[in-house]
């Protein structure tokens, strides 16, 4: 791979990783009862830091089961992983959601 899409690839991937962030974020924001569990000093007010925090951890465990080897650091090889985890994904929601299309919509986007 060249190094034009190496750099796009991480972009990529280091969009995906924030977006899966976001949605850890949304299911632990939704998970919730009470919005003063993201209050941490009690002000009524829930600052990006007092979110941060409460999210800190979800992003530790997103971090680390992306890094596969355990060295603190996300390398090529670890994004290589997560690019066949996705495909694996992509490939399974292709099977299950094709009994559901029509014949007309059959055809594999995967191939493009």
């Amino acid at each position: 791979m060249n190094s034009t899409n190496t750099r796009t690839s991480k972009r990529i991937l280091v969009s995906l990783f924030f977006a899966g962030l976001l949605f850890t974020a949304t299911a632990v924001i939704a998970g919730e009862e009470q919005t003063h569990a993201f209050d941490a000093n009690g002000d009524g007010k829930i600052t990006f830091e007092e979110v941060m925090k409460k999210l800190e951890k979800s992003a530790r465990t997103t971090f680390d089961a992306m890094d596969h080897n355990k060295d603190g650091v996300l390398s090529e090889k670890d994004f290589d992983d997560v690019r066949d985890g996705m495909r694996k994904l992509e490939d399974w929601l292709y099977d299950l959601l094709k009994p559901f299309m029509d014949n007309d919509n059959k055809s594999d986007p995967r191939a493009v």
